[in-house]
C-alpha cells in the first residue's frame, strides 16, 4: 500500500509499505479522510514523542475493510472515525478515565503507525461508527475532542469574556467551544489577517494582530476571565497573565517544544488568584465531539483550505518546514 512515512526528521517520503493486516481484536480500516495537525509539524522536527520511521496521521476517517479475531458491533464497510489513544485500559489513570496519560501511552500517528495511508489497523475499542455523517465533518471529531477536554480542564465559562491567542484550526474550534459553553464575547489574536477575518466570521466579537494587544488591554484594563492559547509559542505564555483579570483562568493548549521555558511571576499567580492549567489529548469523549459535529453545533467547512492526496504530502511538509503555507487553515488528505 502507498503510505507518507516520515524517514527520519524533516524527510517525508510517499513510499510502498506492507499492508497491515488486523489481530485479535483489532480492525482494518480503509482510509478515507485524514487531517493534517501541527502535531504532525512537530514530529517531523523531531519533537513530541517522535520515532523514526513513522506513517503519520492521528485525526482520521475511513470504512471497516476487515474484521480480526473476536471482534464485535462493528460491520464491514461502515464508516467509522478513529480515537488515536492506544491505553492499557488497567493502569491508574486508564482507571480514572484518563487514557490519554496511560502509563503505557501509545498513539496511532504518533508513537505507533497511523492513517496518512490507504489502510490502518487500529484497536476495535477505538472506532466509532459515523453513520451518514460526511467524512470531511468527522475528521474534525479528534480535534474537537482534545478542544472539549480544554473546556472540561477550565471549568466553568458561562458570563466569562475570553481571550484567545492563535486563530489556527485548534485555535478556531476553541473560539467556538467558548461560546457554546456561555463565554459572553470572545477575542481572538491572530497575525495572519486571513485567520482574522475567519475568526470574525465564527462568532470573534474582535480579531485582532498582536500590535493591537496595547490598545485591548487599554480598552480592558481589568483582564479577561479565560485567556488561553493554541499557538504553541512561550512568549505567548509569558505575556498571558498581564491579560488575566483577578481570579482567571489561563490554559496552555499548543503543543511546545520540549526544551522551551516560560518566565512566569509566582507571586503574580499567587498575589491574582491565577489559575494556570494544562490540557493534553483527549479522553474517551469521541462520541460527543461526533454529535457536536452531527447537529452542525460547530462550524468547520469554513476551517479547510486544501483537500490533497496522499501523493502532495511530501510538498506540503516541506513547505510548512520553510514557513510556506502558514496562512492556509486546515489541510485535509483525501485517501
Amino acid at each position: 500500500m502507498r503510505a507518507l512515512v516520515f524517514a527520519e526528521k524533516e524527510r517525508p517520503v510517499v513510499k510502498e509499505v506492507p499492508r497491515p493486516e488486523p489481530g485479535e481484536g483489532e480492525v482494518l480500516v480503509r482510509m478515507e479522510v485524514a487531517g493534517v495537525c501541527a502535531t504532525d509539524y512537530h514530529l517531523l522536527k523531531g519533537g513530541h514523542l517522535a520515532r523514526f520511521p513513522l506513517i503519520p496521521g492521528h485525526e482520521l476517517v475511513g470504512r471497516v475493510e476487515a474484521l480480526g479475531p473476536k471482534v464485535a458491533g462493528l460491520r464491514v464497510g461502515e464508516r467509522v472515525a478513529v480515537h488515536p489513544v492506544v491505553a492499557c485500559g488497567a493502569c491508574v489513570y486508564c482507571r480514572k478515565g484518563l487514557p490519554q496519560h496511560c502509563l503505557h501511552f501509545q498513539a496511532l500517528g504518533v508513537t505507533l503507525n497511523g492513517g496518512f495511508a490507504e489502510y490502518l489497523v487500529a484497536p476495535a475499542k477505538n472506532l466509532y461508527p459515523v453513520g451518514d455523517l460526511p467524512p470531511e465533518r468527522a475528521v474534525f471529531a479528534e480535534p474537537l475532542g482534545c478542544v472539549l477536554w480544554g473546556l472540561v480542564r477550565l471549568g466553568p465559562i458561562l458570563g466569562e469574556e475570553a481571550l484567545v491567542f492563535g486563530a489556527g484550526p485548534i485555535g478556531l474550534l476553541l473560539l467556538q467551544g467558548l461560546l457554546l459553553a456561555g463565554a459572553t464575547r470572545v477575542y481572538a489574536v491572530d497575525p495572519v489577517a486571513e485567520r482574522r477575518d475567519l475568526a470574525r466570521a465564527l462568532g470573534a466579537a474582535e480579531a485582532l494582530s498582536p500590535q493591537d494587544l496595547p490598545a485591548l488591554r487599554e480598552a480592558h484594563p481589568l483582564g479577561f476571565g479565560v485567556v488561553a492559547e493554541a499557538t504553541g509559542r512561550p512568549e505567548v505564555v509569558e505575556a498571558m497573565p498581564s491579560f488575566a483579570r483577578r481570579g482567571g483562568r489561563i490554559l496552555i493548549f499548543g503543543v511546545h517544544p520540549e526544551e522551551a521555558k516560560a518566565a512566569l511571576s509566582p507571586y503574580e499567580i499567587y498575589a491574582r488568584d491565577l489559575s494556570v492549567i494544562g490540557s493534553f489529548s483527549l479522553p474517551d469523549n469521541l462520541a460527543e465531539a461526533l454529535a457536536y459535529l452531527r447537529e452542525g453545533r460547530v462550524r468547520v467547512e469554513p476551517l479547510v483550505s486544501e483537500v490533497v492526496p496522499l501523493e502532495a504530502l511530501p510538498d506540503h511538509f516541506q513547505n510548512r518546514l520553510q514557513g510556506r503555507g502558514l496562512d492556509r487553515i486546515k489541510t485535509l488528505v483525501r485517501l
